[in-house]
C-alpha cells in the first residue's frame, strides 16, 4: 500500500497502514525522518520507493525503533517523538514506531493463534531487521513492550548486538504476570459489555491525578476502539521475560518509570533496574504513561543516555 508522507515537529513522517511485516501479517508502520540535509533526504526517498526501509536509513547516523505494550498503539510515543525532535534531527536519527498485529490501526483478524506470543515477537525481530540501522541501533520498549525488548535483544547474534548501542525501558516491570488480568478469562462477548468501564480503570490507573484531561480523552478513545476479542486473545497469550532473561541482556540499558504507576507499580522497575545492573530513573508526578504524560522529562533522559 502506498505510504503517507507529512510533517511532524520538523521531522517527515512516512506512514504505511499495511505493511506487510511478515507473511499474512500486516500492520502501520510510521518512519519519522530526521534528515539534515535535502541531497540525504532526496537520497532516501529513492531507496525508499524501492521498497527497502533498511536502504532508506542508508544516510542516517542511526535508528531508534519504539515498541508499545499490550493492547496499545504506536501514538502513544508521539509526544515523545515531539520532545526528542530538536535531538533526533540535530543528530540525523530517524526513528520507526508500529502498531503491533492487531493493535491500534493494524490488521485484526479472529483468530487465536495469530496473537500468540511467539508470532509477536517474530514480528517484532522482523520490525528490527527491516529498520535497522548498519552502525547505531536504540530500542525504546514500553510496559509489555519491555519485556518484548529484552527478548528481542537476546535473540541477536554477537555481531548485531555490535550495533544496538542501548535499550530504553519504561514503564517495565520483574516479574510480569503471564496471561493478564484474570478478568480476560470472560468470554470475549461479556468484556465488550463491560469495555467502558475497563477504559475507564485503565485511565485511573494509567494516569496520574493532575494529568492533562485532553491526553486522558485520547486514551479513552484509543481503549474503546480495541475489539475485545483481540485484547482476550492478546493477554492471554503474553509471556513475560523471566529473571534468567532479563541477566543475560548484554548491552548497556535505561530503565525509566513513573513515580506513581499504578498498572506496573514501581517496585517491580526497582527489581528490573537492579537485574539490569542499572540505575532507576523517577518521572516525578507521573503514573504508567509517563511518555506522554512528561514528555519532555522522559527526552532528557534518553538523550543523556544516548549522548553518554
Amino acid at each position: 500500500m502506498a505510504g503517507l508522507i507529512r510533517d511532524f515537529a520538523g521531522m517527515k513522517i512516512h506512514e504505511e497502514s499495511s505493511h506487510e511485516i511478515r507473511d499474512g501479517r500486516r500492520i502501520r508502520i510510521k518512519q519519522y525522518n530526521s534528515f539534515a540535509d535535502s541531497a540525504a533526504a532526496s537520497t532516501a526517498e529513492s531507496t525508499r520507493r524501492r521498497g527497502s526501509l533498511t536502504n532508506f536509513f542508508s544516510p542516517l547516523k542511526g535508528s531508534v525503533l519504539f515498541v508499545h505494550g499490550s493492547c496499545a498503539t504506536l501514538n502513544q510515543f508521539e509526544r515523545l517523538i515531539q520532545a526528542m525532535a530538536p535531538f533526533l534531527i540535530k543528530n540525523n536519527f530517524a526513528c520507526e514506531a508500529f502498531d503491533a498485529y492487531g493493535c491500534g490501526e493494524s490488521e485484526k483478524k479472529k483468530e487465536y493463534g495469530m496473537y500468540a506470543e511467539a508470532e509477536l515477537q517474530d514480528d517484532l525481530y522482523a520490525m528490527y531487521q527491516k529498520t535497522k540501522h548498519k552502525r547505531v541501533n536504540y530500542i525504546v520498549g514500553h510496559s509489555y513492550g519491555c519485556s518484548q525488548t529484552i527478548k528481542l535483544v537476546n535473540s541477536l547474534s554477537a555481531a548485531e548486538k555490535k550495533a544496538l548501542k542501548g535499550i530504553i525501558l519504561i514503564g517495565g516491570t520483574l516479574p510480569g504476570r503471564d496471561g493478564g488480568h484474570p478478568v480476560m478469562k470472560l468470554p470475549s462477548f461479556m468484556l465488550s459489555f463491560i469495555q467502558p468501564w475497563l477504559s475507564k480503570m485503565f485511565r485511573e490507573n494509567a494516569y496520574h491525578t493532575d494529568c492533562d484531561p485532553e491526553l486522558l480523552a485520547e486514551a479513552e478513545a484509543r481503549s474503546n476502539s480495541n475489539p475485545m476479542f483481540m485484547c482476550k486473545y492478546f493477554y492471554e497469550q503474553t509471556k513475560w521475560c523471566t529473571v534468567e532473561e532479563v541477566s543475560q541482556v548484554d548491552v548497556k540499558a535505561l530503565v525509566i518509570h513513573g513515580e506513581e504507576d499504578k498498572i506496573l507499580p514501581i517496585s517491580g522497575a526497582r527489581s528490573l533496574a537492579s537485574a539490569l545492573r542499572t540505575p532507576l530513573k523517577v518521572i516525578q508526578g507521573t503514573s504508567h504513561q509517563c511518555m506522554e504524560e512528561k514528555p519532555e522529562e522522559v527526552a532528557m533522559e534518553i538523550i543523556a543516555f544516548m549522548s553518554s
